[in-house]
């Protein structure tokens, strides 16, 4: 697996990971079904996922864009709290 992953640019410039770093490591994991190792690679996965996941199937027209789910996923208070999360996450797993 080494060998296929990318490296993370923030991580080289910085030294410090980003919110995303073990991302690779972990989706190779729950691919293999290892569901601990997955979520020590990254629990932010498991945070974001499921916002992820809505916001690609409301692009994708899955989830009516009208409808009041894509809405809100799309408001500035919903954004704003995904990159509340985001920063937080990026910080917390620095410190740690």
């Amino acid at each position: 697996m080494e060998q296929l992953a990318f490296k993370c640019i923030i991580k080289a410039l910085t030294g410090c990971d980003c919110p995303f770093c073990g991302a690779q490591r972990s989706v190779w994991a729950l691919f293999h079904g290892d569901l601990k190792a997955a979520f020590l690679y990254n629990p932010y996965l498991y945070i974001i996922s499921p916002y992820i996941v809505l916001l690609l199937l409301c692009a994708a027209g899955i989830i009516p864009r009208e409808s009041k789910l894509c809405r809100a996923l799309y408001s500035k208070w919903s954004i704003g709290a995904a990159a509340l999360v985001t920063i937080s996450w990026w910080i917390i797993r620095n410190l740690i």
